[in-house]
């Protein structure tokens, strides 16, 4: 009877040590998972900023563009013009 009492506290020894272990590792897993969370979430907010940098950066390019492109167009109507007025003197001349 006492063979059979230390054989069953070896047993459940064993089976409480192997709850505690697998208990432990359910909390690493855990706690890993919420670094890992935490960390995506701010990946998230630095991805969601340049996004917010990016968009700010194409109005601002947008606006240069629209600049630029009046610029050719005023300078190429104002270089055709100066043309003309060239060719009318020559062949007036």
């Amino acid at each position: 009877m006492i063979e059979r009492l230390k054989s069953d506290k070896l047993t459940l020894t064993a089976e409480m040590n192997k709850s505690k272990d697998q208990a432990t590792k359910a909390t690493e897993l855990k706690e890993m998972a919420e670094e890992e969370k935490n960390r995506l979430r701010l990946v998230i907010q630095a991805a969601e900023m340049d996004k917010q940098m990016l968009q700010q950066d194409v109005q601002n390019l947008s606006g240069v563009v629209e600049f630029l492109g009046n610029t050719i167009v005023k300078t190429v109507d104002e270089f055709l013009n100066r043309l003309k007025l060239e060719m009318n003197l020559f062949t007036e001349g």
